[in-house]
């Protein structure tokens, strides 16, 4: 058994086989490579790599330090960024196909003699799993921390079969240890990284238990997992520090003493927790600014979560398909992967109890200890409000469970195709290497292996994305120098951080996620961001860090903004700490009806009772503080920041985002009120009809949208494509409205495209 990496199968030794498949997956993704950014946490984890920053908590700092390296490395290249970041995640989950396929090899071969059948189960579970739909979605685009994961779960899922092989010897015992600090390190990159513990701990104690409660083994174990996982309590503190541009949870400590000294603390629910005594590293790696509940106070009937793991599984083989189609895949990879799950158990529970214990871990003891509120797109009509369902699709979570479903159904398609009806009888001579008739008769049935990257590779493929990246760009572009721009959570931010931080367009607009506003760390964080700078400070001397108000460069603003006379802030966008904006720990109540006055002209009304959250409070403060100093805008997503305070009447559409106007607004030529044409619209209906104009026509990215037949990503797809619905619609009417019948014309061609993608995906919410 030692050593069968090493044997020749046909041409090549196994390793040299799994290095061409690894590299075939490889090649995969780099063909459906996403040429730059996207959504959600994408963005964040690109940006934070290049410049070192610390994402949302805890912090991901294995990742950020690999992909920092990873950029450098490739600088050489000259290409963007976040291909070279997108490049990262695709060689990385390759590299997890690497280790699978040796992992597989080795527990094949422990019950069949021949090695051509342990090559081609090899290759097809490990095909299988690399196309599943999320991982391979996750290896070419999407979030970046999960490659790594699924990396090190590989390669710690193969060192434990090669320990099986010297358990006996102190090369195991070397092994031991070795998987200690690599899980070490993976958590340090995510708690995802940990599930192959559980597995482990059961096949060293079943298989040689001495080994595992030897002194010496298990403190060097401990001793090198708090190694590892030292770059959590280490880099995270030194680098907020220095204070870089992306500083989630803000987690410095006094000393280094404090952020490696346990202490329990107590959760917002009361539960005692292990963390440090430097209380923001803990509240960061207690993971409070999310406020995770406990795992006994379900968020959702097991049920449900059940189901919606179900629809994420149904997802992963034929994704393309309409959904009866669809199902049908699902049922027959469901077979294939039991078939496989019970071949395995029957000729090796050596093995098995690993692999076994792993699949369980990854996916119905998942769902549970996530613990997911009803899923994105499922369970409307039982749980109606926004709050009770997840802000997106949570398939991501999932992924080496998918991975690991897609192995076993190659495994349970090989088994079928070599009839393996029992297991090989000791003593057996080996058969001649080759395949029989029986194997090239059935030689077709293989070709069910291509099912998903037949099916899913259109829905996969991201070749062509950029519609993040133009959506930061055309968001950014909408507002004026030195803007506050007031966003409303992580999908509608991390592409602009994206953009100014790593491509350095328009690093003059100030960003606020408002919902980040009700931490205690946030807003203080944008003073020193927003502050006028001294004579003897530039932003530029230490780009990657906070020192001051960055400048307006006209060379990374649309010309429209070239001849407008531009002037730098005098103050800070954050009200100092007299004004009582660092003080707010709860929220505020109104006792009676309250009229309150933002500017010279805005002012509205509060409802006695009404409780006014931190977030709202201080995004008053921070607006009130900015107007007549420097420019603020509302992302056109973010109608929950604005409408707290009723600005509606006060806002003037500008593209895709909102001016807030501190003067009477009338009819003309620019203006345009288009209150009669939405009545009870929740979008402002004051629309500059010169700057929208100009921004639609000559500054907006929109043309390769204007090429998509759908849109690809489900949490996005009623958010963005709305939005520059709404632009051009409006845009049409003002144009209709002043007699400009072409450019009316073009806008609602436009405006009915975007409606169209609004619209497309070919499911329904409960598909």
């Amino acid at each position: 058994m030692n050593g069968i990496e090493r044997e020749k199968i046909g041409p090549m030794t196994l390793r040299a086989w799994g290095l061409l498949t690894s590299l075939t997956v490889w090649a995969l993704y780099l063909l459906t490579l996403a040429p730059t950014t996207g959504f959600w946490d994408a963005s964040e984890y690109v940006t934070t790599a290049h410049i070192l920053g610390l994402p949302h908590p805890p912090g991901n700092p294995f990742f950020v330090l690999v992909g920092r390296v990873w950029d450098l490395l490739l600088g050489f290249t000259g290409l963007p960024v976040a291909l070279r970041i997108n490049a990262l995640g695709a060689t990385l989950s390759a590299g997890a196909s690497f280790f699978w396929f040796l992992t597989v090899a080795r527990i094949v071969a422990r019950f069949r003699q021949d090695r051509r059948e342990v090559l081609v189960a090899s290759i097809v579970a490990v095909w299988i799993g690399a196309t599943a739909f999320t991982v391979w979605t996750q290896s070419n685009l999407n979030e970046k921390v999960y490659p790594l994961s699924m990396f090190i779960v590989a390669l710690v899922s193969y060192l434990a079969m090669v320990w099986l092989a010297e358990a006996d010897t102190s090369r195991g015992n070397r092994l031991l240890v070795l998987m200690a600090l690599l899980l070490g390190l993976g958590w340090s990159n995510h708690t995802m990284s940990l599930l192959p513990g559980l597995a482990l701990a059961a096949f060293v104690l079943l298989h040689r238990w001495r080994a595992a409660l030897n002194p010496r083994v298990l403190g060097l174990g401990v001793a090198l997992l708090a190694v590892g996982y030292s770059l959590q309590l280490l880099f995270v503190p030194i680098r907020s520090a220095q204070n870089p541009i992306i500083d989630e949870a803000d987690p410095e400590c006094p000393t280094l003493v404090s952020a490696i000294t346990p202490k329990r603390i107590t959760d917002r629910y009361g539960k005692s927790k292990v963390a440090v005594a430097c209380e923001p590293l803990a509240l960061s790696l207690i993971r409070d600014q999310y406020a995770p509940p406990p795992i006994e106070l379900r968020q959702a009937p097991l049920s449900a979560q059940l189901a919606n793991y179900w629809q994420y599984f149904d997802w992963q083989w034929a994704r393309s398909l309409p959904p009866g189609a669809r199902l049908a895949a699902s049922i027959l990879f469901l077979f294939l992967a039991l078939v496989g799950l019970w071949t395995h158990l029957r000729n090796d529970r050596k093995t098995f109890i690993y692999a076994g214990t792993l699949f369980f871990t990854v996916t119905l003891l998942l769902v549970y200890y996530l613990n997911f509120r009803y899923g994105y797109s499922i369970y409307w009509e039982e749980a109606p409000g926004v709050a009770a369902h997840e802000v997106r699709e949570r398939d991501y979570f999932f992924i080496i469970g998918f991975q690991l479903w897609g192995i076993y159904a190659g495994l349970g398609l090989v088994s079928l195709w070599g009839r393996w009806t029992a297991s090989e009888p000791s003593g057996v001579p080996e058969r001649p290497p080759g395949f029989s008739a029986r194997h090239r008769k059935a030689a077709a049935l293989l070709a069910v292996g291509l099912i998903p990257f037949v099916f899913n590779f259109t829905r996969a493929d991201r070749s062509d994305e950029r519609a993040a990246r133009n959506w930061a760009h055309n968001m950014l572009q909408s507002v004026e120098p030195y803007a506050v721009l007031f966003t409303y959570g992580d999908n509608d931010t991390f592409p602009l951080w994206y953009l100014q931080e790593v491509e350095g367009i328009r690093r003059d607009v100030t960003v606020i996620v408002q919902s980040y506003l009700g931490t205690d760390w946030y807003h203080r964080q944008l003073r020193r961001l927003t502050k006028p700078c001294e004579p003897d400070e530039s932003p530029e001397d230490a780009p990657t860090t906070t020192v001051c108000q960055r400048p307006f460069d006209p060379a990374t603003a649309a010309d429209l903004y070239a001849d407008m006379a531009v002037t730098p802030p005098a103050r800070s966008a954050v009200p100092p700490p007299s004004a009582g904006i660092d003080d707010l720990s709860r929220g505020q109540s109104v006792p009676e009806d309250s009229t309150y006055r933002l500017g010279d002209w805005i002012s509205g009304t509060v409802r006695g009772g009404d409780i006014l959250p931190p977030p709202d409070i201080r995004v008053f403060q921070i607006a009130r503080q900015s107007l007549g100093d420097r420019p603020v805008y509302f992302a056109a997503t973010a109608p929950a920041v604005w409408s707290r305070w009723q600005l509606q009447p006060y806002l003037v559409r500008h593209g895709l985002a909102f001016k807030l106007v501190d003067a009477p607004l009338q009819a003309s030529e620019t203006l345009v009120d288009l209150r009669e044409y939405f009545p009870g619209s929740a979008l402002p209906t004051w629309n500059d009809r010169i700057r929208t104009g100009a921004l639609l026509e000559e500054v907006f990215l929109v043309n390769d949208l204007l090429e998509w037949e759908e849109w690809p990503e489900p949490s996005t797809r009623s958010s963005i494509p709305t939005a520059y619905y709404a632009a051009h619609a409006v845009q049409g009417i003002s144009e209709e409205l002043h007699g400009n019948v072409e450019a009316a014309e073009r806008a609602y061609r436009r405006a009915n495209h975007f409606a169209r993608l609004a619209a497309s995906g070919g499911e329904s919410p409960s598909d």
